[in-house]
């Protein structure tokens, strides 16, 4: 049975649709699915506690924004009223009232989301590509199919882990200042 068919009342002639509907109606959903939702960064309610910071453990990589700048350090001491944190061999030292965020990076599940995802869309595009019908075909119908799925599925989460890495999209936030 085709799955690629336009719905006809029983008993009439099943057509198939053409190859741009066919990859179209494939792709779309799993292109929805990708589609950032509410949950997927851990967002803190504005004025979140200043103790998640005091808790994350020295040596954590972290972001961190003030008033004038954006900095990525290594975390070493969190007080009541400060943040310190080293800079390349510099030490940097946050305010708590001039803090406006601090996240924890994770790029390595951002890139691990990101090539799951691109995997699955060029996966399933590339199969929706070279499905064919046609039974008089050289070498058959759906000739390479299976090889076509696969190298869009490598070649989606390359790119898909690249663009993971390269937006962070599931970082954490662990303070954000009221």
């Amino acid at each position: 049975m085709n799955h690629f068919c336009r719905p006809t009342a029983p008993g009439t002639l099943r057509v198939p649709l053409p190859f741009r509907k066919r990859v179209l109606l494939t792709l779309l959903p799993s292109l929805l699915v990708c589609l950032p939702g509410p949950g997927l960064a851990q967002q803190p309610k504005a004025g979140s506690n200043w103790q998640h910071v005091q808790a994350l453990p020295p040596g954590t990589g972290i972001e961190v924004k003030d008033s004038s700048s954006q900095v990525r350090c290594k975390l070493t001491l969190v007080t009541e009223d400060q943040l310190t944190c080293m800079h390349g061999s510099k030490p940097a030292v946050f305010a708590r009232t001039e803090v406006r965020w601090v996240r924890v990076p994770h790029r390595e599940r951002s890139a691990l989301i990101g090539a799951g995802a691109g995997g699955g869309v060029l996966a399933i595009s590339f199969f929706a590509a070279t499905t064919n019908n046609n039974k008089d075909a050289l070498f058959g119908s759906n000739f390479l199919r299976g090889e076509a799925t696969g190298v869009g599925a490598l070649a989606g989460g390359l790119i898909g882990g690249a663009i993971g890495a390269a937006t962070d999209f599931s970082r954490s936030t662990v303070y954000k200042a009221p």
